[in-house]
Formats: C-alpha cells, structure tokens, sequence
C-alpha cells in the first residue's frame, strides 16, 4: 500500500486539529451557556441585613432588564488593536462611534503583563490579585456610560466633565476615557462621523486601594499616553474604591471596576444628578450582576455641592437597573 505523500500528511493533521479546536469550541459554548443560566438563576440579596448600607428595595421594580442574549464575547480576539476593536464593533458589543474611537486610540499592549496576549478577548492578570477585565466587558461599559457624558454636554455646553474610574488597575480604562474627554483641539480623528468634539472637555481620575497598581497606572499611562497627564486631563490616586474620590465629585459617569459585595453609598452620593454609575455587585465567588445606577433626583446629598452637605442619603434620588450577569474580583474596602 502507497504510504501518503507528505502534502497528504499535512492536510491530514490540519484536519484532526480543526477538529479538536471545534470539539472544544463547542464545550466552551456548552459550558458558557450552563453558567449563563446560573448566573441569571436567581438574584442575591445585595445588602447585608443590619448595616449601613440599607437592603435595595430601591432596585427600581420593572427596571431590571431581561437578561442580554448571549453576546459574541469572549471571540473578539485581534492580533493588532485595530482587529480586536473591529471584531468589537463587529459583534455589536461597542457601536457609538465615540466609543470606538476611543477604543482604537489606546494600545491594550501598553497595560497588560504579557503583551502575546494583549488583545485576547478576556481578563488577564496585573498582579496583586487584580486583573483587567477582558475588552469585550470595557466596550460594554463605555456604551453604558456614554449618554450620561452625552446628555451633560448638551445641557452644560461650557461646564468639563467629570469621570471616576474606581479600581484603575493597570490604568487602561482610565486612558480610554481619557481620550473621551481631553481637550478638544488634541483629539484626533480616526472615524469621520465619531463627533468627538460633541463631548465637552473634563477630567478622569483614576483611583485604586493598591498603591503599586496605581504606580502600574502611571507608567503604563506614559509609555504612549502621557500627554493626558500633560493636559491635566487625567489625574491618579490611592484611595479606598468604597470611599470614592470627593475632590473630583460631583461625577457624571463611574465606572467600578470590581465587585462590591453592597452598593457603596459613598459613591452613589458622588454622583452628580443625570449622572450614571456602572458597578458589579455581588458576593466573592457568588452571583454577580452589572447595575447601571442613574441619579435621578438631588433630594439627599450630592457631594461636592455645599448646600447638599447636610441632606444625607436618600434612595429615591436613584434608579438602578440590573444588567447582565458578571464575575469580577471583589472591591477591597480599607475598614
């Protein structure tokens, strides 16, 4: 019997191999389903009874959405940047042009540990038990947290914009936003119709409870994005995620970057009114969902606003919405 000819062989293991990838293809998307309905299963109780942080009635009853059909997350992987935010937009996870601009304008390779896997489509590890999160889940929040700063530009056509990004990790996202925000005459162009300058000037601070993280931050920040520091659009600091950052409040967008076992009333009254808060919340290794908090009333305290200093917490100031289900490493608070 004729042995195969070497091109034979070749086609041969191409074929066992495409089929091994597929095989396991198909469990990935078995066993992401199977979580999937865990996560939406059932929902924890998100305060922990005799506290101060009160149980959520206040998550706004029929506000909840139903849960998003599965994304093509966890796919958009790139060998460039430029691929992986085109696989992003692709999938329909990132759409608003400013988002994508925004996206592009960052290198991932600049923040990450091992830049082979800088644009894989999940979470890598930064050290100190924190990670980045996957692209797929920053698009996600950029699409939420977009018509807030959108509505304040409009209504406030003069007044900078005001964004916290607690748990800035190694400081990608804090860049991304950044390049949202800074002035308008530095922004560059590289989608025609992503209308950038319809968002006015501001300021990101970027905070995180890990002194070295925030150090990461900054030297990850400058390798090709330093000019945000120079145009004073970006600003870093070591503070408790739970606490907030008063000095940069009252906040039109926060964006929290690990999971809080209650909702944070710290940061929750930092919200400026129109303002919107994405979080994950839920416990250490339990369910957790995404909520979008949006300040819908200035009764109770706004903080950074003098007069509001004595009104304290009111939960009819904010309608909360539960958005997907997520798994985040926990918010690590200080007290």
């Amino acid at each position: 019997m004729k042995a195969p000819s070497t091109s034979a062989k070749r086609h041969l293991n191409n074929y066992h191999r495409s089929k091994k990838q597929s095989n396991n293809f198909l469990l990935f998307l078995l066993l992401l389903l199977v979580s999937q309905k865990k996560v939406f299963a059932s929902s924890p109780s998100l305060f922990a009874p005799n506290t101060s942080e009160q149980s959520l009635a206040y998550v706004n009853k029929g506000n909840n959405r139903e849960p998003k059909p599965l994304m093509r997350a966890w796919m958009c992987h790139g060998k460039t940047q430029k691929e992986m935010c085109d696989k992003l937009a692709s999938a329909g996870i990132v759409k608003a042009a400013i988002n994508k601009q925004a996206l592009r304008s960052v290198d991932r390779r600049n923040y990450v540990l091992n830049e082979d896997y800088a644009y894989e489509d999940a979470p890598q590890l930064i050290g100190y038990g924190q990670t980045i999160s996957a692209p797929h889940m920053h698009a996600h929040v950029l699409e939420d947290l977009l018509p807030p700063l959108l509505r304040a530009s409009k209504n406030q056509p003069m007044k900078p914009l005001s964004i916290l990004d607690v748990g800035c990790g190694s400081g990608y996202l804090t860049a991304v936003f950044g390049r949202m925000v800074e002035p308008k005459g530095t922004r560059k162009t590289l989608f025609p119709s992503s209308s950038l300058s319809v968002l006015n000037d501001g300021k990101v601070y970027g905070i995180d409870v890990v002194p070295e993280l925030v150090e990461m931050s900054k030297t990850n920040i400058l390798k090709e994005d330093g000019d945000l520091f120079d145009s004073n659009t970006i600003e870093l600091a070591v503070r408790d995620g739970w606490k907030g950052y008063p000095e940069g409040s009252p906040y039109n967008a926060i964006h929290v970057g690990a999971a809080a076992a209650t909702f944070p009333q710290d940061l929750m009254k930092q919200l400026a009114p129109g303002g919107v808060m994405v979080i994950p919340v839920g416990p250490d290794g339990g369910t957790q969902y995404l909520y979008q908090v949006e300040r819908v009333g200035d009764s109770g305290e706004v903080v950074g606003v003098k007069s509001h200093d004595s009104r304290g917490f009111q939960q009819e100031d904010y309608q909360i919405q539960r958005v997907l289900g997520v798994r985040y490493v926990p918010l690590v608070r200080t007290d």
